[in-house]
């Protein structure tokens, strides 16, 4: 066998033109520790658009580990020493296909408008006679195997519309007539508007400076372009909005009609309370994405209120499973809280609040492994009884949903009425369970582990030994109680999109 250290070799020559050399030179020089990769970086991230984001935050990690791996192991385990070269492989080569085959596989797009880059940042080393093209060439295949293995502990999430059965008695709106939404400005920046605890219908004179952006202001206008007829309450501040949907929907409409379906304009919070009470009242629900991540709109496929809108009106609409939780204080009554995404006990609750904290920056995996691990850090075991059998544990997350991948952390879902709890825990009762939790992430083999335990059920039952704890809802943390009961309710919700928006199931 032939090794690498043996194959002959011959040095790319020198470019004639200083000026073709000069340029050269200077890109090799702007590629020395992956300076042009972290600049890029940096940019994708600050556009703020998922897919960039992720693919900044994918290749630049792609690209420093393959760097470390290059210097660390390649380097000094295949050695070649010649006049024009230190080493093999090629360390700039290695780390520029990293960071374009990462990034390719959050936008495919990016990467083809960046492989020329890439490219000529290898070429120069070989134009200037510092690498071979074998160099080059083994430092690509070492960059792009790499960047592939990221996959194992950072899957790669097409964030297309999840499956749904079409809801084909969901009335068509319309104009709006007998539709009641809640714009929830709580949800996002306050503006000048005062209108609050009041129905505006039909939604015209707001009120409010023109010169001053106001988000509610903005979705009334939104509302009011394609849905005249409908109906806004402005929630008091500090007031359980439900309550004021409810009573208007007791009340006749402005016109005498009777309420058809009610929306909402927030993030998961608000919609995971007007699903509940959709699903109590039997009536179609519309989600206009108004809240800071919208991950319920986007897995229903609502990319923007004006889509919601126009669904609404033409009675496009998908039937939606709306998770419930039967919660029972120390003191006081039981109450049922809805969720339409998840539910989580233990240091799960700050897990997302510093993920959520950290999305918008570093993309929802990097920042949900950072948060991981702040929150096993400083967390204290749970211990429980769930269906009656005691268990000692770090978290406690229940999904609305089979959520996928199922060996990872739950990232997204393939259904949207799959009807079924998905319920992950990581055990405490085992040794070093922290440890070999993380040691399976890195390794890709956490659906092994024996810390780790990922199951669906149909109901699920937690009673806490010891002091009441709180109870994480769709980002929106219950007070402390003791006794859990998790159920999917007993029918789906009608939620509007877009036809185009719906695979088939």
């Amino acid at each position: 066998m032939v090794t690498p250290a043996v194959l002959p070799v011959v040095a790319a020559p020198r470019s004639d033109s200083p000026a073709w050399s000069s340029w050269l030179q200077r890109l090799d020089r702007t590629a020395d520790r992956g300076l042009i990769w972290a600049a890029v970086a940096g940019g994708l991230v600050a556009s703020g658009r998922g897919p960039l984001r992720r693919a900044g935050v994918r290749g630049i990690l792609a690209a420093a580990a393959t760097s470390t791996v290059a210097h660390a192991l390649a380097k000094p385990l295949l050695p070649r020493s010649r006049p024009w070269s230190r080493r093999f492989p090629s360390a700039h080569a290695a780390s520029s296909t990293a960071f374009v085959t990462g990034a390719a596989m959050e936008s495919p797009v990016l990467g083809a408008a960046l492989a020329p880059l890439a490219i000529g940042v290898s070429s120069a080393r070989v134009s200037l006679g510092e690498r071979t093209f074998a160099d080059v060439a083994a430092g690509a295949v070492l960059g792009a195997g790499i960047a592939t293995l990221t996959r194992r502990w950072w899957p790669v999430v097409r964030h297309a519309p999840a499956r749904a059965r079409p809801a084909g008695g969901a009335p068509a709106l319309g104009d709006g007539a007998g539709l009641v939404i809640v714009a929830n400005r709580s949800a996002g920046t306050p503006g000048p508007l005062e209108t609050l605890g009041q129905i505006v219908a039909p939604v015209v004179g707001v009120g409010g400076d023109e010169d001053e952006e106001d988000p509610v202001a903005e979705v009334h206008a939104e509302i009011h372009a394609v849905l005249p007829k409908a109906q806004v309450v402005i929630p008091t501040p500090g007031e359980d909005f439900v309550v004021e949907v409810e009573a208007a929907l007791d009340r006749p409409m402005v016109d005498g009609s009777a309420t058809r379906a009610i929306g909402v304009a927030g993030g998961d919070g608000s919609v995971a309370a007007l699903a509940g009470l959709a699903q109590r009242r039997h009536v179609p629900l519309v989600v206009l994405p108004e809240g800071t991540l919208n991950h319920f709109a986007r897995d229903v496929g609502i990319d923007d209120s004006p889509s919601a809108l126009a669904a609404a009106r033409d009675g496009d609409a998908v039937l939606v499973d709306v998770g419930l939780v039967d919660i029972t204080p120390a003191e006081g009554e039981e109450r049922t809280v809805a969720f339409v995404n998840t539910a989580s006990l233990g240091g799960y609750p700050d897990m997302v609040k510093l993920r959520e904290d950290w999305e918008e920056q570093w993309g929802k995996w990097p920042s949900a492994a950072m948060a991981l691990v702040r929150v096993l850090a400083e967390a204290t075991p749970l211990v429980v009884e769930l269906d009656g059998r005691r268990q000692s544990l770090w978290l406690l997350f229940v999904g609305n949903g089979g959520y996928q991948p199922r060996g990872m952390a739950p990232l997204s879902r393939p259904r949207l009425d799959a009807r079924v709890l998905d319920v992950r825990y990581l055990r405490a009762d085992v040794p070093f369970s922290r440890t070999r939790f993380m040691i399976s992430v890195l390794a890709g083999t956490l659906a092994r582990s024996r810390v780790y335990v990922a199951n669906t059920r149909t109901r699920l039952s937690v009673r806490v030994v010891g002091p009441p704890v709180g109870l994480a809802t769709d980002g929106e943390v219950q007070p402390d109680s003791e006794r859990f009961v998790f159920r999917i309710a007993p029918k789906p919700v009608p939620v509007y999109r877009s036809r185009e928006e719906i695979p088939r199931p």
